[in-house]
């Protein structure tokens, strides 16, 4: 198959977070079960694009003032969308409320359209959210062929933000390839890290504060976190100060995404204070490595994760993630029983093979039936 997906955002400092992991983990593991695999990308002209096997087409991005990333657009990607659109099997849009990708679902309108919006589009009363949703995010739904849904949340919500059959919705998951260098016992000072934006929904105050709480216990451990800073970046700073925990606690800035199995393969554990998180990649990755993780109750794979033992899961108060954490850096066995299962679950459950797998089925479905759409 000849596939085009379409991503909004590359950076350096992997601002755009999860989609860009699930994009890139996708469309190499096509290219290696041998489909043409075109990713085209909004770039910030600095961060790596290299993937083994994938055409990567960058476009430098521009931005009005005020937006955020839903005011990233890029003319050039729009007619490199346009003109591989053309012969493509399938187009898949890693889809959200911006510029980049609004406009893609009428330029890509010869080619069955699969759209995968990662929990990013929620129903939205704003007027603004609404005039965006007439003029563009239903038609596009409308034509889509399939609509893919990491969660039951997201599968309830597709209705209510366009008119979706839920005939053509499909059920996808995150994955990610075992690292080739799981984590292991620290034998010197512990390293637990937060590898995130700093967002207020990830939560990286909480982070300092249940590192506090594990200070206070006269426990011996270096806390770090990683990500650029989406906000929450002053608070961050102040709470280690108040706390006066400084001497522990650090926040080390963005993380180029080729840096990151080199931090998550040297840490003791990873925390995720995260609320309403859909299906976290960063978690993926650090469970990929064997890094016992501790999360809130509240993430689209928490249930899943708590039942099978391979994180673990709290209420998301600083004492509890505290609690938790200092079991993983005390207790040895406890590390090593989460370690290895969280490995395990990665290879059952979250392998690019296993997403790989569904995705060609659902292309073939949208080759099926996506022409007759777009027409």
């Amino acid at each position: 198959m000849k596939i085009v997906q379409v991503l909004t955002y590359l950076s350096a400092d992997a601002a755009y977070g999860g989609p860009v992991a699930v994009a890139r983990s996708q469309c190499e593991e096509l290219a290696r079960r041998g489909h043409e695999v075109h990713l085209i990308t909004g770039w910030d002209g600095v961060a790596r694009t290299e993937l083994p096997g994938v055409q990567v087409h960058r476009h430098p991005i521009r931005q009005l003032p005020g937006l955020g990333f839903a005011g990233f657009y890029s003319p050039s990607l729009w007619r490199d969308v346009r003109a591989l659109a053309a012969d493509a099997d399938v187009v898949h849009l890693h889809y959200a409320r911006d510029l980049i990708q609004l406009p893609v679902g009428r330029l890509a309108a010869t080619a069955p359209l699969v759209l995968q919006a990662h929990g990013m589009i929620r129903p939205d009363t704003r007027r603004s959210a609404r005039l965006l949703d007439r003029a563009f995010t239903r038609p596009t739904y409308r034509r889509a062929a399939l609509h893919l849904a990491l969660t039951d949340q997201e599968v309830d919500d597709l209705p209510l933000v366009g008119t979706v059959d839920a005939s053509r919705i499909r059920r996808i998951r995150n994955g990610v390839a075992l690292a080739e260098r799981p984590a292991a016992v620290a034998v010197r000072t512990p390293r637990v890290v937060y590898v995130a934006r700093l967002h207020e929904r990830k939560r990286p105050v909480a982070f300092v504060e249940a590192a506090a709480e594990v200070l206070a216990r006269g426990i011996e451990a270096e806390f770090s976190l990683y990500g650029p800073d989406s906000g929450e970046g002053p608070a961050v700073r102040e709470a280690i100060e108040r706390l006066g925990i400084g001497h522990a606690v650090h926040y080390r800035g963005p993380l180029a995404p080729e840096k990151v199995p080199a931090v998550l393969g040297t840490s003791h554990v990873y925390v995720l204070p995260s609320r309403a998180e859909p299906f976290p990649m960063s978690l993926l990755e650090a469970m990929a490595h064997g890094l016992p993780s501790v999360i809130t109750d509240d993430t689209g794979i928490s249930a899943e994760l708590a039942e099978r033992g391979a994180a673990m899961v709290t209420d998301g108060s600083p004492r509890a993630m505290g609690d938790a954490i200092a079991t993983l850096l005390e207790d040895r066995a406890a590390w090593r029983r989460l370690h290895t299962t969280a490995r395990a679950t990665i290879e059952e459950r979250f392998s690019p093979g296993a997403v790989a797998d569904a995705l060609e089925s659902y292309y073939t479905e949208a080759m099926t039936t996506g022409r007759a759409t777009a027409r």
